[in-house]
């Protein structure tokens, strides 16, 4: 698809929300319009599990903001299937309609970025991928940003194969829709290049603020609970800007502050009482168990060692974060 192809037909976006995870949903809206090209028509879609009728006047006016290039579509849906959802906002930092110019390679029918966490198919479930008779090293996909063949997906019944997939195998895999994906789909997705598709951890070990990403927070929603570093401090910042401010004082963010400063205090007797753990499961022979508690140990002793570095470098970047301007 060519760039004047681009013009005449619109980049599709869709995205789901109830009112709790609104202010996600504004903000990859304004940060996924603010970055795209002058003169795409842009066709957002949102899949409404009970969104207020002032929070979707807010977002009306946000997509009337830019133009008759825009069009906001909400797709009313039952809400109960948001009861289960995990929480994966996204910040838009590139030029989206690249990505929907991007042409599939040949034999694939959706692209996504490979898991940062969830490495192989085994990963999520050794159980299914042998029962399916899939390579538990296969690579793991994350559908927090994907590109989709619609028509080729439907021709595939892939609807259909999902829900039998998700109740055959109930119990078994770890991540719902998006194992569905990865075991329906194996050898079918296309690997797309991982700033389409950036964890926040991964912002947050940057030693810079460079934003030529779509970043998408797979721990927390940062309205909700705070994980501290760059990329909090990076949405409370366009959250700002775009003129919906996160409010300080939920239960939620206090919460979870308070846990990050006993998780910093007990860092040191956890590192101590999972390598002493660790050595007493070597005496006893439970190899396994031994090796488990290790690799625990061996974390919080790099958590404790990196965390004066760690401090430093969240201070500069976040006052960086601070100074930037969005003009939404």
């Amino acid at each position: 698809m060519g760039y004047k192809q681009l013009l005449m037909n619109p980049v599709v976006i869709a995205l789901a929300s109830n009112e709790r995870y609104f202010p996600g949903l504004y903000c990859a809206v304004a940060s996924a319009l603010r970055h795209m090209a002058a003169g795409t028509r842009v066709d957002v879609r949102v899949l409404d599990g009970g969104i207020s009728k002032s929070s979707r006047n807010t977002l009306s006016r946000l997509a009337e903001s830019f133009g008759q290039s825009v069009r906001l579509g909400f797709v009313p849906v039952d809400d109960s299937v948001f009861r289960s959802a995990m929480l994966g906002p996204v910040l838009v930092f590139r030029d989206l309609s690249e990505l929907f110019d991007r042409p599939l390679s040949s034999g694939k029918i959706l692209a996504a970025v490979r898991d940062s966490e969830t490495l192989s198919l085994g990963d999520d479930s050794r159980i299914v991928a042998d029962a399916m008779k899939l390579p538990a090293q296969g690579a793991y996909f994350n559908s927090g940003v994907m590109l989709m063949d619609l028509d080729e997906l439907r021709k595939q019944n892939f609807l259909e194969r999902s829900l039998e997939f998700l109740e055959t195998w109930s119990g078994r895999y770890r991540f719902h829709d998006q194992s569905a994906i990865n075991f329906v789909l194996y050898g079918r997705i296309d690997a797309l290049a991982e700033y389409w598709n950036r964890a926040s951890w991964q912002f947050d070990e940057q030693d810079e603020n460079d934003l030529g990403c779509v970043l998408h927070y797979t721990r927390s929603a940062p309205w909700l609970r705070e994980t501290p570093g760059p990329a909090q401090a990076l949405f409370e910042q366009f959250a700002w800007r775009a003129g919906l401010a996160v409010n300080q004082r939920t239960t939620g963010l206090k919460h979870t502050r308070h846990q990050w400063l006993w998780r910093n205090a007990l860092a040191p007797l956890r590192a101590a009482s999972f390598f002493v753990a660790s050595i007493l499961y070597r005496i006893s022979g439970r190899r396994k168990k031994a090796a488990d508690y290790q690799t625990a140990a061996r974390y919080w002793f790099n958590y404790l060692r990196n965390a004066p570095i760690r401090r430093r470098v969240y201070r500069r970047r976040i006052a960086e974060i601070q100074n930037m301007k969005f003009e939404i």
